[in-house]
């Protein structure tokens, strides 16, 4: 069975992998031998998955909230509140029901575009499927920072390797000031195209990265690497 560690553990991050699969998934098929049938299916599969978490299950779960003070209030209250019940919501163009089993389906799916001989690195980054496997080897970034030329003036360089992870998460600080956020970068090199700071004639930049994945970063910090820029 594939890994899922691609799939976000929430749901608002599943909602965001969900829209991406979705949108690659015919770019992919044919050449991973997944039929035009099987993507409508599927299509259907994570519309359905969308929509359940983004509109069907808050809303059901607001009824309850609501449904429960309107009894504590009918059953204790002083009289004063309103005693028109709270109404259901209502879903006027709910999608196609599928079949119960959608993600167990997907996840199906996903191990038979792997098994693929025309599946590579590239698809499972276009489509989202690449899972974190390295995390005991590399449990945080490595990267090194060079300075070049830009087309605006000099730059910093950031490389570095995701070893499975989504990305990483960068911050830096100038001077020896405060550690700020400065990127989430998924595609290498980063390039800080950041110009000087008015009245700085040359900066000390440092850096340090977290991995990225499901949306929000995580694990301990890189070593500091540092560049100056500047005369």
């Amino acid at each position: 069975m594939t890994s899922n560690s691609f799939f976000p553990s929430t749901e608002s991050g599943q909602i965001v992998w969900l829209t991406n699969y979705s949108s690659k998934l015919s770019v992919h098929s044919s050449a991973c031998g997944i039929s035009d049938e099987e993507v409508t299916e599927t299509l259907k599969d994570v519309r359905y998955y969308i929509w359940m978490l983004q509109h069907w299950h808050p809303a059901v779960q607001r009824d309850g909230k609501e449904a429960t003070a309107f009894k504590l209030l009918m059953v204790n209250g002083s009289g004063t509140g309103s005693n028109v019940p709270p109404q259901a919501s209502a879903f006027p163009d709910p999608p196609h029901v599928p079949a119960p089993g959608m993600q167990k389906r997907l996840f199906s799916q996903i191990a038979r575009i792997k098994a693929n001989p025309n599946y590579n690195e590239a698809v499972g980054q276009n489509l989202g499927i690449i899972g974190i496997s390295s995390n005991v080897e590399h449990p945080v970034p490595e990267f090194s920072v060079t300075v070049e030329m830009g087309a605006t003036g000099p730059r910093v360089r950031i490389d570095f390797k995701k070893y499975g992870h989504t990305g990483i998460w960068i911050e830096s600080r100038i001077n020896g000031g405060d550690w700020t956020f400065l990127a989430i970068d998924t595609v290498k090199p980063y390039l800080d195209e950041r110009p000087l700071a008015s009245g700085n004639l040359h900066e000390t930049r440092e850096y340090r990265l977290r991995w990225w994945d499901k949306s929000e970063p995580h694990g301990e910090w890189s070593v500091m690497q540092r560049a100056v820029l500047g005369i």
